[in-house]
């Protein structure tokens, strides 16, 4: 075969893969193309096309493959757990016998974000005050109590008023002196500012009514005591009604509230909570969905020992602000 023959057919072969391939582009031969559908063969006819030489490297797997970045999460809402509940002893002194399992991992907590004031503080016996010191005297209306407002429970409230408004949470505070000049009639005096502050402040959301414990002992007045952060503080106490003798149809809603806080609590400073008391009287607390009575220290604390724990009580009402609200 002389060299003219061979170029011949040289061309026509070069013009029968042409023609293949132009075909091949227009999809008529859809059945030839999918048998070829080959690396090796793509890469062949693209070569008879352009003169490329193509190199595919092959296709991850499912497993191989790199996931798109997730969007960034949301800061998680502080969760509770038995091991919390561990740390927390409740004085059951009516037989109530909740589910305090139940209560405590729920995920029910007030709204304290928004507009419009959020927090109602209140003190329905007003004028409790605490063991003098050199450096804290005042004046006393009756033994342990004062009408100064910088010495007795006004003083605290405006602790924990001032930490939560600094976070971003409106509150009142109701500095009313509902046990003088009659310590008889407190609570009905604190109920009555608390339905018109309620009426007048629709948003708020959670009502703390702060008091200061008191209780005669053979060396004088009961003191409790902690250490928080290397410094002497007075203990907190939830004092929590329920509906063994008069109508709270959320008492169990205001025990969940307060066992997650107490859970907060004792987990940045155990010891700084008392036995949560259980009690068939009800403290003005169902006339919110959220209300609690706390005790801060004794009678036979200092001022200065009770002001701790409330910069520790209000820190923790802003931690558990932070967690998810669900209805």
């Amino acid at each position: 075969m002389d060299w003219e023959q061979r170029c011949i057919r040289l061309c026509a072969a070069v013009l029968i893969c042409a023609v293949l391939l132009r075909l091949w582009t227009d999809g008529a031969f859809v059945p030839v193309g999918q048998a070829l559908e080959s690396e090796r063969t793509a890469s062949f006819l693209l070569y008879l096309q352009t003169g490329r030489v193509v190199r595919s490297l092959p296709e991850p797997s499912v497993r191989d493959r790199v996931p798109d970045p997730a969007p960034p999460a949301q800061q998680s809402a502080p969760g509770f757990t038995g091991e919390d509940l561990e740390r927390i002893t409740v004085n059951d002194t009516c037989g109530a016998s909740p589910d305090l399992q139940a209560l405590l991992t729920d995920r029910q907590v007030p709204e304290l974000t928004g507009e419009g004031p959020r927090v109602l503080i209140l003190h329905s016996h007003t004028t409790e005050s605490f063991t003098q010191t050199e450096l804290d005297r005042y004046e006393e209306s009756s033994p342990y109590r004062t009408l100064d407002p910088g010495y007795n429970m006004i003083e605290l409230g405006q602790i924990v008023a001032e930490i939560l408004r600094d976070s971003g949470i409106e509150v009142i505070h109701d500095t009313e002196l509902h046990d003088y000049p009659s310590y008889n009639g407190s609570y009905s005096h604190a109920a009555a500012s608390t339905r018109e502050l309620l009426e007048q402040y629709p948003t708020i959301e959670l009502i703390l009514d702060l008091h200061r414990d008191a209780a005669d002992t053979p060396t004088g007045q009961m003191a409790t005591r902690c250490t928080v952060g290397g410094e002497s503080a007075a203990q907190l106490m939830f004092v929590m009604g329920t509906d063994t003798r008069l109508k709270h149809p959320d008492w169990e809603r205001n025990l969940s509230l307060a066992l997650k806080l107490q859970a907060l609590l004792e987990r940045e400073n155990p010891g700084l909570c008392r036995d949560l008391k259980l009690s068939q009287n009800r403290y003005n607390q169902h006339l919110g969905e959220y209300a609690l009575l706390i005790e801060i220290g004794a009678a036979g604390n200092t001022l200065d020992q009770a002001r701790l724990a409330a910069r520790e009580l209000g820190e923790a009402i802003v931690q558990l602000s932070k967690m998810e609200h669900t209805e």
